[in-house]
């Protein structure tokens, strides 16, 4: 049917009257068949679509009372449609505070508006229930009826529940561990950080002022990492670092990072879990002992006699400058026992009964034995007549006088020997 402005027409008045009457009984013919499509069953039932769709759907009147349900909303509560009667209230398969949310979307519809779905409960036919996302519209003629839709996340819904409850706990974990615990972006954005981290650096948690954590680094240290991220950002693999930390009095402290990247669950960024222990004192002992260490290397090689030392079980891990000058041995040539080749064979048995005694009762080692040497190599402040005895009967086995002493702990424990070789060949041949 076309509508014309009769306005625009220029006609007579009488004409302009006799097109207007053709056009409402035009109108009234079309209303007719409108009504008439609508009285038709299928049409007064629009549940019976509904029904076929694998939607969750259920269809009620403005008293709450159950028209009609679908095979998925039978399935989702646990009933048989047969079990169902129609005209039953739909409190059956909702509580009072459902039903007042459905009241309130009512509400809403009338006013003209779309209601919002709201998550509830439903009830199933085992006494249990399923959570599920609602939604409501009006069908029929009219507009008198109302169809709810539902969207089972019953499982999203406790996996949420789980995740929520890990995250609490990981979160009161991550609060009262010493270490320091954080979680940064690629530029190194601290997202979050537990108690320790603000306790240490005395930065308010509160603050809206971007944190970079590298900014805590010692100036030396910085230079391990890539601006404000990490140099191995690019291979994404986890990694450690012993670094200085600044803390909330300005001091440096040791700690080792452990560090291990992550992407977020859309797999779009990247963030970096670090976990810093404090190791400041024990980095400072550690650097303290390699301090004294190197003048025990120092000294002991300035000595005349051969100097080595060994771990708790008699290993020996050391020899000073005169060992290897005196066998000729390099130092891998030495590892392993090597040296007690140079040991003379009628000597060997002695020496190796008196260590092992020494071990087992952790006390001082003496022992007299006869090593061999490089040819041609003469003893200290030797003098020229035992110089020319020696090559006369061509001797490469000198006396030596072997002493070691235990180095123990606060326990009494054995942590180390400290031994020496003293060439006494001049004595044993003036005797």
């Amino acid at each position: 049917m076309t509508t014309v402005d009769l306005d625009k027409l220029k006609l007579p008045t009488a004409e302009k009257v006799a097109l207007l009457k053709m056009q409402v009984e035009q109108s009234k013919e079309r209303i007719a068949v409108l009504e008439e499509v609508l009285a038709q069953e299928q049409c007064l039932s629009i549940s019976r679509c509904a029904g076929a769709e694998p939607a969750v759907v259920v269809q009620f009147d403005k008293d709450f009372k159950l028209l009609e349900m679908n095979q998925g909303f039978a399935d989702l509560t646990g009933y048989q449609e047969q079990d169902i009667e129609s005209g039953i209230s739909i409190d059956k398969f909702f509580n009072e505070e459902a039903l007042a949310r459905f009241e309130s979307s009512i509400a809403t519809l009338d006013a003209g508006n779309v209601a919002e779905p709201f998550e509830t409960a439903l009830k199933r036919k085992d006494g249990g229930t399923r959570v599920v996302l609602t939604g409501l519209t009006r069908i029929g003629p009219g507009h008198a009826d109302l169809l709810a839709y539902f969207l089972d996340i019953h499982e999203r819904v406790l996996l949420s529940e789980k995740l929520a409850f890990k995250e609490n706990n990981l979160r009161a974990l991550t609060s009262v561990i010493p270490q320091l615990l954080f979680v940064s972006d690629a530029e190194g954005n601290v997202i979050y950080g537990n108690e320790s981290f603000y306790n240490y650096t005395g930065i308010d948690k509160d603050t809206d002022d971007p944190i970079v954590w590298t900014d805590l680094l010692h100036p030396s240290d910085n230079l391990s990492f890539s601006g404000a991220g990490f140099s191995v950002g690019e291979i994404y693999a986890d990694f450690q670092s012993e670094v200085r930390l600044n803390n909330r009095d300005g001091d440096y402290k040791w700690h080792l990072l452990k560090v291990v990247p992550f992407f977020d669950g859309d797999r779009a960024t990247l963030n970096w879990l670090t976990i810093a222990t404090d190791i400041d004192e024990q980095r400072r002992v550690t650097d303290a002992l390699m301090a004294s260490e190197e003048q025990l290397r120092l000294i002991a090689d300035a000595l005349p006699q051969i100097v080595w030392t060994a771990d708790a079980s008699g290993n020996i891990d050391f020899w000073n400058h005169r060992w290897f000058e005196y066998t000729g041995l390099t130092a891998q040539q030495s590892l392993h026992g090597g040296w007690r080749l140079l040991i003379h064979t009628d000597d060997l048995p002695a020496y190796d009964q008196s260590w092992k005694a020494a071990l087992a009762a952790a006390g001082a080692f003496e022992v007299r034995f006869r090593l061999k040497r490089v040819l041609g190599l003469g003893g200290r402040h030797r003098r020229s007549a035992l110089r020319e005895r020696e090559r006369e009967i061509g001797r490469d086995y000198l006396w030596h006088l072997c002493r070691a002493v235990p180095v123990k702990d606060a326990d009494g424990l054995v942590v180390r020997w400290f031994g020496t070789w003293t060439e006494i060949e001049e004595h044993k041949v003036l005797v």
